[in-house]
């Protein structure tokens, strides 16, 4: 599934290649994803001659925002926006916008866990903690909402009404840099942990946005291609490889946490 810095490289694409351009229309391939299309609304907001204002990443999602509305578009499990040609249809291409001057704009995705949600005007923004500032984070962790809870910090890292955007990669990446095991309960974690933490994931994150995500199955970019994340990661999908922190004589084992695989090294990670 992808997570921040895959969207955000979805969102920022979009933005620079289609921003200021005029829609032409909106075609539907399909009759839903995870949700029926609004297909009456969806229209009116990307009307011939409405103009495409802006593209960004709230949480996990991108905002679509037009001269007569915006949408939050879900990538699900496979979603990704890719250029198109107008006249041809791949397989899995669900949603089509096509501009004015002949280009468009595909949205596929394989296993249809997407979706394509209206923002109505009175739509209250979304008002989780943005990973990538470090000041928000440490005020969040610090916060008698966070330290105290008694759930797992991973747990606690992956809601996405606390944090938007960080999911299992990105949350056992920041756990292992930050020395602390995924199983460690809210409650138990010192000050100088939280503030630690707070401080490894807008790097890490930075650095996957840089990068261009993790390609771990199916997710490529806008243009087609790979991220190189994945050449970085420390512990996920690393089970019995030797832990890369130096010094360390670790393992990495994996463990099932809440239903996803969690790895750490059990010597460095406490």
């Amino acid at each position: 599934m992808p997570e921040l810095p895959e969207v955000q490289n979805f969102a920022q694409s979009i933005h620079s290649n289609y921003v200021g351009k005029k829609f032409k229309n909106i075609v539907f391939h399909r009759d839903n994803l995870r949700y029926p299309f609004e297909k009456e609304k969806l229209e009116r907001i990307f009307a011939s001659g409405n103009e495409f204002l802006n593209c960004y990443r709230e949480g996990k999602q991108i905002i679509l925002e037009t001269s007569s509305g915006a949408v939050k578009v879900s990538l699900g499990m496979t979603g990704a926006f890719k250029a198109a040609n107008q006249s041809d249809v791949e397989k899995h291409q669900h949603v089509t916008l096509n501009f004015k001057n002949g280009e468009s704009l595909a949205f596929v995705d394989p296993r249809r866990f997407g979706f394509w949600k209206i923002c109505e005007s009175n739509e209250q923004k979304e008002t989780s903690c943005d990973p990538l500032l470090e000041k928000d984070l440490l005020k969040l962790f610090l916060s008698e909402t966070v330290k105290n809870k008694n759930i797992s910090v991973k747990d606690m890292l992956m809601d996405q009404k606390l944090i938007g955007g960080i999911g299992n990669i990105y949350a056992l990446e920041a756990l292992f840099l930050a020395g602390i095991l995924p199983t460690t309960r809210c409650v138990d974690l010192s000050i100088l942990k939280w503030k630690s933490l707070a401080k490894e994931i807008p790097i890490i994150l930075n650095l996957a946005i840089n990068l261009g995500g993790s390609s771990i199955s199916t997710y490529r970019s806008f243009k087609g291609d790979k991220g190189s994340f994945q050449n970085l990661h420390k512990v996920y999908g690393r089970e019995n490889e030797k832990c890369l922190k130096s010094g360390c004589q670790g393992y990495i084992k994996r463990i099932a946490q809440s239903g996803r695989s969690s790895w750490f090294c059990p010597v460095c990670q406490f």
